[in-house]
């Protein structure tokens, strides 16, 4: 038997069930939105999804993530239930400022989710480039010296199996500043070197 939670709003009696999106709500209030939105784009990342991907497994519309990603507040807060639910993570903790996503999640849920083939096929395909910069290659010293961008596929390929073209490499690092450094190649022009960005 369902046990009921009630809130007292008002003298008024209100089933939590009916009013799912008050409550989520009020869990939100003390956080920015902006906030939630940073934390559900690194989760993503940290899950190597497409938004597409991600929007499917988590059984939202790809409209309703990218207006949660971008900190649009024309979205319902229980549309956060399916990213919830799939990732297993408390709501309370993807609001933190503080929030990292869990030690290899995309490992754990690939486990998690292999007996359901729907799921475990979207999580084996290849990794998002932010994944694969952010949760494997900078895991590795491999970026200590500078290289190039043809030394970072081969280092994909070789290692992962991965196959990443140069253009969208070159995209991702450039959005990573804060991790990456990126500086002109002093022998060959239109040639950059990427290296680890050191931490004052």
């Amino acid at each position: 038997m369902m046990i009921q939670i009630y809130l007292i709003v008002f003298n008024y009696t209100i089933s939590l069930s009916k009013y799912h999106d008050l409550v989520l709500s009020i869990c939100l209030m003390d956080n920015s939105i902006s906030m939630l939105s940073t934390n559900i784009l690194e989760l993503r990342d940290a899950l190597g999804l497409s938004q597409k991907d991600f929007a499917l497994l988590a059984n939202i519309s790809r409209t309703t993530l990218g207006n949660i990603e971008s900190g649009r507040n024309n979205f319902k807060i229980s549309s956060l239930d399916g990213i919830l639910n799939f990732t297993s993570i408390k709501l309370e903790d993807l609001s933190k400022e503080s929030f990292t996503p869990p030690k290899n999640l995309r490992e754990r849920l690939m486990e998690k989710y292999k007996i359901e083939p729907s799921v475990f096929v979207i999580l084996n395909e290849e990794p998002s480039i932010p994944y694969c910069i952010k949760y494997k290659l900078l895991k590795t010293n491999f970026l200590d010296l500078p290289k190039e961008t043809n030394q970072i596929i081969k280092f994909f390929n070789d290692k992962y199996g991965w196959t990443l073209k140069g253009n969208s490499l070159h995209a991702a690092l450039k959005r990573m500043s804060d991790l990456i450094e990126i500086q002109p190649h002093p022998n060959k022009q239109s040639t950059n070197l990427y290296s680890r960005r050191k931490l004052v």
